[in-house]
């Protein structure tokens, strides 16, 4: 498709960064930041700013409507060209129209605005921000007996508990979990931005696992790589990390990316006083006792006691999804990080 004309950004970037980081409100250096993306050929950075532009310009921040006509008229541009990426790219492995599978194919109708997932009859529904699979049971919950796998690592619990101990007493590695990027507009995450009373020692980075960090917890390592069937996912998953929750804290409500996947929790130090809501239900934390949930569901989760929580986290395919299924979402976000 022909290429879409981009006028010269009324602000510098770095202007416009500065502005934003200031005010995450201000619609014009949020077009600004678009414009740069786009002519730096960032197609994916230029069209999350630009949607946040035209979301701002709908909460009432100042912009002209000529500027707005054009943020939308090249969010609808970046749409054609991104769809046509993706079926491109997935034909590139072998996964065409024909060969999809039936829940596949639907997801990418909805991803691609061609078609509208049912409405929801939950009052907790599943609510990905990053990608909705359809036709998956409703599970707040899931039951962690009827995972052949989890009873092996309800069992390594104290093995991983005091390899984690050492860990926080040497101080390593930990870091808030929500950390601030210009690659994307943020808006407040959730009050989390930067805020160390939710932090995480990652053993992956997108999906890898990382050697001088893994070698901190060989048997972590090694007991949730070889049991559990982890969710693989290019540039994304599996995610393997300690979370350590402050006293008095609480993580606001939120949802998650993918619900193709379950997160685990296994429980290392558990003071009381704490518990995690998914959807309609809420559970306390329990030592060596697996928590398995549907992150897309909104969930928060709170430690009023007076001393630190700990958790393993860990994400794994649900059961439902096919080989046939992972490989063609396998396939779906490589073509996604290839344009």
């Amino acid at each position: 498709m022909s290429a879409l004309e981009t006028p010269d950004p009324a602000l510098s970037e770095s202007e416009a960064d500065r502005r934003i980081a200031l005010d995450p409100r201000d619609a014009a250096a949020m077009l600004a930041k678009a414009d740069h993306r786009m002519r730096e050929g960032d197609h994916r950075a230029a069209n999350a700013y630009y949607v946040q532009t035209i979301r701002l310009a709908g909460m009432g921040a100042g912009l002209a409507s000529s500027d707005l006509q054009r943020a939308q008229t090249a969010v609808d541009w970046l749409a054609q060209r991104f769809r046509q990426a993706i079926i491109d790219g997935l034909a590139s492995e072998g996964v065409t129209r024909s060969q999809m599978n039936p829940r596949f194919a639907k997801s990418l109708s909805i991803m691609f605005g061609e078609m509208q997932r049912d409405p929801p009859r939950q009052r907790y529904p599943q609510l990905p921000n990053t990608y909705f699979y359809p036709d998956l049971p409703h599970v707040e919950f899931a039951d962690s007996a009827e995972f052949d796998w989890a009873a092996g690592i309800e069992s390594a619990s104290k093995v991983i508990l005091a390899e984690a101990q050492h860990l926080l007493a040497a101080g390593k590695g930990f870091g808030p979990y929500v950390k601030r990027t210009q690659q994307r507009p943020q808006g407040d995450v959730h009050g989390m931005l930067e805020d160390p009373s939710w932090s995480t020692l990652d053993l992956t980075d997108k999906g890898r696992p990382v050697l001088e960090r893994t070698e901190l917890a060989p048997a972590t390592w090694e007991t949730i790589a070889n049991a559990a069937p982890l969710c693989d996912i290019p540039a994304r998953a599996p995610s393997l990390m300690f979370s350590l929750l402050r006293p008095g804290s609480r993580i606001p409500p939120h949802t998650g990316m993918i619900n193709t996947r379950y997160i685990c929790h296994l429980p290392l130090i558990v003071p009381g006083n704490g518990a995690i809501r998914v959807g309609s239900e809420t559970r306390p934390w329990e030592f060596g006792e697996l928590l398995v949930f549907d992150d897309t569901i909104e969930h928060e989760a709170w430690n009023d006691s007076s001393d630190d929580r700990l958790v393993l986290i860990f994400d794994v395919w649900r059961p439902e999804i096919s080989d046939e299924e992972r490989h063609q979402i396998r396939a779906l976000f490589r073509a996604v990080d290839a344009y």
